[in-house]
C-alpha cells in the first residue's frame, strides 16, 4: 500500500530570500505525492531573529523586529505558491506556516512528521544549519522515516533504481519496513552489503533479506562491496552515482552520536550529503 500521507518541511533558516533549495525540495514532494495519490501536508518552517538583550539600542530592536516581519510574509507568500502548485499538478495538499524561534519550529515539524507516514526535509551545506538540527530532530523523535533530499538535487522523484542499504541490524529491517510503499513501486532494488563489519552478532547476508523483498518488489539483486578506504558513507555514494540509483534505503544509528559527530559515520555523511534521496529510519 502507498504512502497515504507525506509531509514536507522546507525550512528558512537564513537566507529566506534564497529559494532554490527549498523550490527543489517542494518539488521532490509534490512528484512523490502525486506517484502515491497521497495528501501532502507542507510546513513552511521560518525561523526569527533572536530578540536582542536587554540594553540594546532601540533602533537594534526595531531592525529585527522588521526583518522578522518581513521574514513571515515571505513565508506565507512561499507557503501559499506552494498550495497553488499543488492543486495545479493534482495533489490534495494543505499548508502550515510556522514562523516562531528555531526550537518551536522543530518541535512543530516533529509533530507534524509523526502524523503522517513520512517526512521529506532538506540538509544544509552551511556549518552548523539550524536545518541540520531539524534533520536530526525529526529522524530521532517522530517516530517516522525521513526522505532527505540533497540541496541540489534537480531531477524528477523517480524510483527506478533504489539501493537497500543492508547490514543484517534491526534498523536496516526497519527501514525495508518502512520504505516497503516505495520499495513496491521500483522498478529493480539493489540490496547491497559493505563487506568488512566485524560485528557477527548482526552479520545476516544480502540473501537471505533478498527472498523478503523479492515478495514485494520486481527485480531484486544482491552485491557486496569492499569498503573503499573503510569509509561505508563514501563507497555507498560511489556506488548509488555509478548505477544512477534513484534512492537509498538505510538505517540511521543515534547511540553513539558524539562518536560519530567528531569522527564523521555513515548517518550523519548522508544527513548532512546525500548523494541520492535517502530515506533513513530510527
Amino acid at each position: 500500500m502507498p504512502y497515504r500521507s507525506i509531509f514536507v518541511g522546507p525550512l528558512f533558516d537564513t537566507h529566506i530570500e534564497e529559494r532554490r533549495p527549498a523550490d527543489a525540495l517542494a518539488s521532490y514532494a509534490l512528484e512523490l505525492a502525486a506517484l502515491g495519490n497521497a495528501h501532502l501536508s507542507i510546513g513552511v518552517g521560518s525561523c526569527k531573529f533572536s530578540v536582542p538583550a536587554a540594553g540594546v539600542v532601540r533602533e537594534a530592536s526595531g531592525l529585527i523586529a522588521t526583518a522578522n516581519r518581513e521574514r513571515h510574509e515571505h513565508a506565507e507568500t512561499f507557503g501559499a505558491e506552494l498550495l497553488t502548485r499543488a492543486r495545479a499538478a493534482g495533489v490534495v495538499a494543505s499548508v502550515e506556516v510556522v514562523h516562531d524561534e528555531y526550537s518551536e519550529v522543530a518541535t512543530r515539524f516533529v509533530r507534524m512528521a509523526r502524523v503522517a507516514d513520512v517526512a521529506i526535509l532538506q540538509p544544509s551545506d552551511e556549518a552548523l544549519s539550524l536545518m541540520q538540527g531539524v534533520v536530526e530532530d525529526v529522524l530521532f523523535e517522530s517516530g517516522r522515516p525521513v526522505i532527505i533530499v540533497p540541496a541540489s538535487w534537480d531531477k524528477p522523484a523517480s524510483l527506478e533504481t533504489i539501493i537497500v542499504s543492508w547490514d543484517g541490524s534491526a534498523k536496516a529491517a526497519r527501514a525495508i519496513g518502512d520504505a516497503l510503499p516505495l520499495l513496491q513501486q521500483a522498478g529493480r532494488v539493489e540490496i547491497v552489503s559493505i563487506s568488512g563489519d566485524t560485528d557477527s552478532t548482526k552479520r545476516i547476508e544480502g540473501a537471505e533479506i533478498a527472498p523478503h523483498i523479492a515478495r514485494y518488489c520486481r527485480s531484486v539483486s544482491v552485491t557486496t562491496l569492499p569498503a573503499q578506504g573503510g569509509d561505508v558513507g563514501e563507497t555507498l555514494s560511489n556506488h548509488a552515482a555509478n548505477i544512477h540509483a534513484s534512492m537509498i534505503v538505510m538505517g540511521a544509528y543515534a547511540h553513539n552520536r558524539l562518536r560519530q559527530f567528531v569522527l564523521g559515520g555513515v548517518t550523519s555523511t548522508m544527513i548532512a550529503d546525500p548523494p541520492v534521496p535517502v530515506l533513513m529510519s530510527y
